[in-house]
């Protein structure tokens, strides 16, 4: 009787601490650090791409592990995604070439500018997110808590980014140019968006009062093609009186 009462309890000790880790694990809980963001606007066809425009951004994705990296392919390449390079571009031009950076709300001109964006200190809001894939579909949740309280309309994009597409030069169309890496990967590359078409998402908040919160459920069809895809989130705060429009507060990256 006392081996069976061992053995119960150390079943129901087991089942209790697998329960938390799910718990913990499904549990979003947002934080004000900065996690950082960058476009870079690219192309398998440009050679200064492949020569130190991607290098730059590997090195933005190693100072910002979990911030918002996205390279976003223009025409005449084979991830070009019209709708959605047209709606960054039109709040952060290019200014007429590629490799083209932006960091935050500043075109980025340096290796060192998402350090510089990292140090500014705790970001007004902050993302948490979760992810399911069954099928074909992807489901997103997020959660984004505001740290004090704030003016203004805040809005929440969702994106699918991929990592590891093929551009060495077996890649055919993939293949990219300026680069010396016979194993060269595309990474970051900008695939869908929760609005169709829309880089910046839409409004979640107006005005929001220190310590609220903000959950959202987004759904993604995605594409056979896309092999190693996950989902980033970007908040932004809408400012008509500024270029960028779409200010950036934070992002993140599970």
């Amino acid at each position: 009787m006392k081996k069976l009462t061992l053995i119960l309890l150390a079943f129901v000790l087991v089942a209790s601490a697998c329960k938390k880790d799910e718990e913990d694990e499904n549990t979003l809980e947002p934080t004000a650090a900065q996690r950082g963001f960058a476009i870079e606007y690219t192309a398998t066809w440009c050679g200064p791409c492949g020569n130190w425009g991607a290098p730059r951004m590997h090195k933005y994705g190693h100072d910002a592990p979990h911030g918002a990296l996205i390279t976003v392919h223009a025409s005449g390449d084979p991830m070009y995604n019209q709708s959605l390079y047209a709606s960054f571009s039109q709040d952060r031009p290019t200014g007429g070439g590629i490799p083209s950076f932006w960091v935050g709300d500043a075109e980025g001109n340096s290796d060192n500018d998402m350090k510089t964006l990292l140090a500014s200190g705790d970001a007004d809001a902050g993302i948490d997110l979760s992810f399911e894939k069954d099928g074909n579909k992807l489901t997103v949740k997020t959660m984004t808590k505001f740290f004090s309280p704030a003016s203004g309309d805040y809005y929440l994009s969702v994106l699918l980014c991929e990592d590891g597409i093929d551009g060495s030069a077996s890649a055919g169309a993939y293949k990219q140019n300026g680069t010396s890496d016979p194993e060269y990967k595309h990474e970051y590359v900008l695939r869908a968006s929760s609005v169709d078409g829309n880089a910046y998402g839409v409004k979640i908040s107006s005005n929001p009062s220190d310590g609220s919160t903000v959950e959202k459920d987004y759904t993604f069809t995605l594409d056979p093609s896309w092999k190693n895809v996950y989902p980033v989130a970007i908040v932004w705060r809408k400012d008509a009186s500024s270029s960028p429009l779409y200010k950036y507060i934070n992002s993140y990256k599970k």
